[in-house]
């Protein structure tokens, strides 16, 4: 077994755990200080003097105990949208705006748990003043914690030195992956072609390509030997069970970890658990992302949301039944059958915007733009999405959910299934009033391969804060609403 220099036996531990505890102590310290700093700033700083306190400044030790909750809670509100998920690195991969939206959601919870801890009434503003300070302090860090990953890269400890194996286009499409995914946590060496000897291949490949080569499969036990390689990448055929198996058996004897692609990308990004039963260790496939906490998390959400929707939009919604019912005859609502979760079937209520009978003529078909069976009422209705209000009633009822894939006639399911992969995929979680596909334009009679994709990445990387992003993004978005 090769030698390793004590950067590569850092690099060989655990990579997962200790990044990870980094992020949530760095969090940890995030909310803690600044909910503190706020209460300085109320009190004991120039700015006190500008709004004078009703009372004698309060102890500190109230607010000492409510920062250790307001933190605690951050961790529990940060784990459970996944920003301490399994990873290599220190660059959690989100939007500056998804870090604040989970700081105002940590806020949330907690003062509507704490804001009378034991009869104690704590000070409005300093709560005020700690939100956009904690916002802040996460977005820096996250900042400074990425410029950290960068400068421990360049010095090449804790993050894996990777080869590629196999035919030069399936390498590449493997880096292509790997940088998309998890950025420059991996540091890609070269490839090691099993095409054909490297002498024949240079006259189509050059390290000015930006990647190595680093020999032919025939020379891998060298060339692990005499490169700092901490993982190889597998991305051969998956016919060539044997040739993996050998490359597999040869890491394994030479001490170096090895991963397996394009397969377990895919699995990867559908975060498959790992199970064991009696020592014996199973990939789960086909369960929903929402089992477990996460299922009844949505649904918690949903009941509210939809009942607030209803309350607040009933006057609304009386308005825009009589303007249906003076624009045109027939029912005020359409009724449809669509297929949700797991395939069940349920009856979808909208606000009627066509014509009575629709699809009499027809049979089922998509709405498109300046199409002549909307009706005047009806074309403002779908515009601007008012059309969908009714649906708050499927959702507290269960056959919905305010976010997911939104749900289509059994007519439509029974030819998508078979023409496209992964469609139904779709019905692991229940359909939507809204969804990710919606917010970006991915509706009406458009591309449906388009339109299924973005649904099976919505599937993929569900949480609470992504849906908390699509719900604010429909609130402006109206592009293909006809």
């Amino acid at each position: 077994m090769r030698k390793r220099n004590p950067a590569q036996a850092v690099a060989a531990q655990d990579r997962y755990f200790l990044p990870a505890l980094i992020l949530a102590s760095a969090d940890f310290a995030v909310f803690f200080g600044m909910f503190l700093l706020a209460f300085l700033i109320r009190y004991y700083s120039p700015f006190a003097s500008l709004v004078p306190a009703d009372h004698s400044i309060p102890a500190i030790h109230p607010y000492v105990t409510l920062a250790l909750c307001i933190a605690l809670m951050g961790f529990v509100v940060f784990e459970r949208i996944g920003l301490y998920a399994r990873r290599v690195g220190l660059d959690r991969k989100v939007w500056t705006v998804t870090l604040i939206l989970a700081t105002l959601v940590n806020y949330i919870f907690i003062m509507a748990i704490l804001f009378n801890y034991r009869g104690y009434s704590f000070s409005r503003l300093t709560v005020a003043m700690a939100i956009p300070l904690t916002a802040i302090g996460v977005v820096v860090v996250h900042g400074l914690l990425k410029q950290a990953q960068f400068y421990l890269i360049q010095r090449g400890v804790v993050f894996q030195k990777t080869a590629i194996i196999g035919p030069l286009n399936l390498c590449a499409d493997a880096e292509q992956r790997l940088r998309d995914h998890y950025g420059s946590q991996f540091q890609v060496l070269g490839y090691i072609t099993t095409q054909d000897a490297p002498s024949r291949l240079n006259e189509t490949f050059s390290e000015s390509d930006g990647v190595t080569l680093l020999g032919a499969r025939g020379q891998l036990s060298s060339i692990l030997r005499e490169n700092p390689i901490d993982c190889v990448m597998v991305a051969m055929d998956s016919g060539d069970h044997r040739e993996i198996l050998n490359v597999m058996n040869e890491c394994r004897r030479l001490g170096v970890t090895y991963r397996l692609s394009p397969e377990l990308y895919d699995m990867l990004a559908q975060r498959v658990p790992i199970d064991e039963f009696e020592e014996l260790p199973t990939l789960l496939f086909g369960e929903s992302p929402l089992a477990g906490a996460g299922e009844f998390a949505k649904r918690s959400v949903d009941i509210m949301i939809s009942m607030a929707a209803l309350l607040v939009a009933s006057p609304i919604m009386a308005f825009i039944a009589l303007l249906i019912r003076f624009d045109t005859k027939g029912s005020v609502f359409y009724v449809q059958e669509r297929v949700g979760n797991d395939g069940r079937r349920f009856y979808i209520y909208k606000f009627r915007s066509m014509v009575d009978e629709a699809e009499k003529e027809s049979g089922p078909i998509w709405a498109t733009a300046n199409d002549p069976r909307t009706t005047v009422v009806g074309r403002f209705l779908r515009k601007y999405n008012l059309d969908e209000l009714p649906q708050f009633y499927n959702v507290l009822r269960g056959d919905m959910s305010v976010v997911g894939p939104r749900p289509e006639r059994p007519y439509f399911v029974n030819k998508f299934k078979n023409e496209i992969p992964q469609y139904m995929r779709r019905h692991l979680v229940k359909s939507g009033i809204t969804g990710w596909a919606q917010v970006n334009g991915w509706r009406g009679d458009t591309s449906v391969l388009e339109r299924t994709n973005h649904d099976l990445y919505y599937v993929k990387n569900w949480s609470l804060l992504l849906d908390l992003q699509i719900m604010l993004k429909t609130l402006v978005s109206f592009k293909n609403a006809y």
